[in-house]
């Protein structure tokens, strides 16, 4: 956990060590990344360093920390934007906001989006049960929550096992890397094909999971 010397620091000296392990997490994976580079990428004594975090794990969960809050600082900006709350949207309505607002996301915090992917490739087990857990738990919550809501206003099928459908738009929503790989490495000019794609893997998943209506044919599950 951090300690109380990294939070008595000046806001400037915080960003500085904050920047520094931005730097190293986003470039290595966990297991990979030095504390030690860190420290020197600071500009830090290794003493001041422990003053401040206990060890690498717990400077890591800070950072998870710091870009959760940035990310949901951005969501709620680009929800703003939007003009329509997602309460007021519907199921497929959120999930196109939730996928074009993190391509816009990823170009305009790329260390942060490239530190979300390694975070995502960390291995199952007690560190990744620690620095990942809450986080995985809550954002199955969030999918289980959409579902339900949708099947119950009626606007996906309910013919289809529920937790089929929440691990198809967990990884949709967590995986679009695996989907679309050119998204691992992207600049600006990317920005509308992303988006694009996005919109692809959206319709694909409305033309399956969208309940029909009674003048539709009724698709039969092999």
């Amino acid at each position: 956990m951090v300690k109380q010397g990294f939070l008595n620091l000046a806001e400037d000296e915080k960003n500085n060590i904050i920047e520094a392990a931005l730097d190293e997490f986003s470039e290595k994976d966990f297991e990979a990344a030095s504390l030690n580079n860190i420290i020197a990428r600071a500009g830090i004594s290794k003493g001041s360093m422990y003053h401040y975090f206990n060890n690498k794990e717990d400077l890591y969960l800070y950072v998870i920390e710091y870009a959760m809050a940035i990310k949901s600082q951005f969501l709620g900006s680009a929800l703003e934007q939007s003009g329509k709350a997602l309460t007021d949207m519907s199921f497929f309505e959120n999930l196109e906001f939730q996928m074009l607002a993190s391509v816009d996301f990823a170009l305009q915090h790329y260390r942060l989006h490239q530190f979300g992917l390694r975070l995502q490739s960390i291995a199952e087990g007690p560190l990744r049960e620690r620095l990942y857990g809450d986080l995985d738990r809550a954002f199955e919550e969030h999918v289980i929550q959409m579902v339900e809501d949708a099947i119950s206003a009626g606007e996906i099928r309910a013919d289809f096992d529920r937790d089929f459908v929440i691990r198809i738009l967990k990884f949709t929503l967590m995986r679009f890397t695996e989907i679309y790989p050119a998204y691992q490495e992207f600049g600006p000019e990317d920005r509308e094909a992303l988006k694009d794609e996005a919109r692809k893997i959206i319709l694909f998943l409305k033309q399956g999971l969208q309940k029909c209506s009674s003048k539709e044919e009724k698709y039969e599950l092999l």
